[in-house]
């Protein structure tokens, strides 16, 4: 009876492992290909783990470039490189008109100040062209009276200027600015000019004349500059000497030719025209 049970149980095993077998493939192996699909779907592509590497070593390069400055080396060397900035007030084919007043400041014996005109064009930024003109009046000073009046001393043989007329070449090597009292910025040219001309003396000649002078001139406006400067006139005049006896009576005269040199400071205020166009 045991073995019939036993051999019963047996074949009912045998019977039911096939069709367990082909569920447990049917049932569970559905799951485990699941499990599998959702890890690889999760996981990064190759290439895009490829394109964020790329992608990383671009950013370090290009920070790399960013902060490496040995290039530089191979640069243009900084003194030929230069900096490009339009003049405040322009010169180059312009016009200049100056009106201001002088005075000769290295004269012992007179007092000599007047008026001065000047014209000028200017061909390029530093060199241009002038003519002046210098109305000049002329007093003695206390000292020489004195000399005269109470030691007899003479002072016919001292000649003065009266005007001079010339024409000047300008050269204009410097510009620059400089600040006035911290409050605007004022541009302006440092200038040296030199010419020839004539000054009528005293004595009623007219010599021919060497200027030269140095001064500046600051752009207040595109068009009105303050300028000023210092010019030095040498000439030749002939001047009549007298002479006198004992008694300070008159014997005789006769000329002699002596320098003189005069030199101007001058102050006032100049106007360009046309109107200012930058190039």
């Amino acid at each position: 009876m045991l073995n019939k049970k036993l051999f019963a149980f047996l074949l009912i095993s045998a019977m039911l492992t096939p069709g367990l077998s082909k569920a447990q493939d049917m049932g569970g192996g559905d799951d485990v290909d699941s499990i599998e699909t959702e890890v690889n779907r999760s996981a990064p592509k190759r290439q895009t783990i490829e394109n964020s590497a790329a992608a990383k070593n671009y950013a370090g390069d290009d920070e790399k470039n960013v902060t490496d400055f040995k290039g530089l080396a191979n640069l243009a060397p900084f003194q030929e490189i230069s900096i490009i900035q339009k003049r405040f007030m322009p010169k180059t084919g312009r016009f200049e008109l100056f009106g201001g007043g002088t005075i000769v400041t290295n004269d012992p014996f007179f007092n000599t100040m007047g008026g001065v005109l000047k014209a000028g064009y200017f061909l390029t930024e530093s060199w241009g062209v002038e003519l002046n003109y210098f109305g000049l009046t002329t007093a003695q000073r206390e000292s020489t009276r004195e000399l005269e009046s109470n030691n007899g001393v003479s002072t016919e043989s001292l000649a003065y200027p009266k005007s001079y007329i010339g024409a000047d070449l300008m050269w204009s090597p410097i510009y620059g600015k400089m600040t006035w009292f911290n409050n605007r910025i004022i541009p302006f040219d440092l200038y040296f000019s030199g010419g020839y001309g004539m000054t009528e003396t005293s004595t009623g000649e007219s010599s021919g004349t060497v200027h030269v002078a140095a001064g500046q001139i600051f752009s207040l406006t595109k068009s009105v500059a303050f300028r000023w400067d210092f010019s030095w006139n040498f000439y030749n005049a002939n001047v009549t000497i007298k002479e006198k006896d004992g008694s300070g009576n008159v014997i005789g005269s006769h000329k002699s030719n002596n320098s003189f040199n005069n030199l101007f400071l001058t102050v006032g205020v100049s106007w360009f025209f046309p109107e200012a166009t930058y190039r």
